[in-house]
């Protein structure tokens, strides 16, 4: 089984890849917010060097903060052709629901991120699941946030796996990290969202072939392949 962050900040990617590959995963998501563009291009040169000298499978992540809903399509028409993976910091509904809404996002990023309630409902997770939207689960959320309101923080994710899984839609588990320190163990992350209510193999997935499947038809995609109901065209 490969296992996959699909949220990872790296202050210092060769310390970032080096704590990854002792912890056991097979690839990471190098995340830069949308607002650098080229330090963007800039990091997924440094990426296909790092991959090529660590054998991890290390991609492009960009991650959108939209202070409106035109912010975030106009964001999503400049990236969406150059990176191999597309978050949307969560924490607005309107934003949370655009970004459900929109085929070309991946991830909608801690959807609950400082509200009193869980940034989604079912209109929210259903538009998420027609359009191949994943919900993230984010540890370093809760890592990070004050003792007091954790539980608070808590109780929104179980919230969003409920209604996740009422309508099918899929989940990814994530450091959130910060730096190398900040990653830890795909199966601690799994235990998480065993915590939150999903099952061992929902869990699993949720930090493998979820993420694995996703990173592979965005490379196809941007390599020039057209996935169109599971068949690939040649261009």
């Amino acid at each position: 089984m490969k296992f996959y962050d699909l949220h990872v900040h790296a202050q210092d990617l060769e310390k970032t890849v080096e704590v990854a590959a002792t912890l056991g995963f097979s690839g990471l998501a190098v995340v830069e917010y949308h607002q650098k563009f080229d330090a963007f291009r800039e990091l997924r040169k440094r990426l296909r060097d790092a991959s090529q000298k660590s054998g991890l499978e290390l991609v492009g992540a960009v991650e959108i903060q939209a202070d409106s809903i035109k912010t975030l399509k106009r964001a999503l028409a400049k990236y969406r052709e150059i990176a191999e993976l597309v978050l949307v910091s969560g924490g607005d509904y309107a934003i949370n629901r655009a970004a459900a809404e929109d085929g070309r996002v991946d991830v909608i990023a801690h959807p609950e991120f400082k509200r009193v309630d869980s940034g989604i409902d079912h209109v929210v997770t259903q538009s998420a699941a027609q359009n191949g939207v994943a919900l993230e689960l984010n540890m370093g959320e809760l890592l990070t946030t004050y003792k007091r309101v954790r539980t608070h923080v808590l109780n929104h994710m179980e919230r969003n796996v409920m209604l996740c899984k009422e309508f099918g839609t899929p989940i990814v588990v994530t450091s959130g990290a910060k730096d190398a320190w900040g990653l830890r163990d795909p199966r601690e992350l799994a235990a998480l969202a065993q915590i939150l209510g999903l099952t061992l193999e929902e869990s699993m997935r949720a930090v493998s072939d979820t993420c694995e499947a996703r990173v592979q038809a965005n490379k196809k995609k941007l390599a020039g392949k057209i996935l169109y109901k599971g068949v690939e065209v040649e261009e």
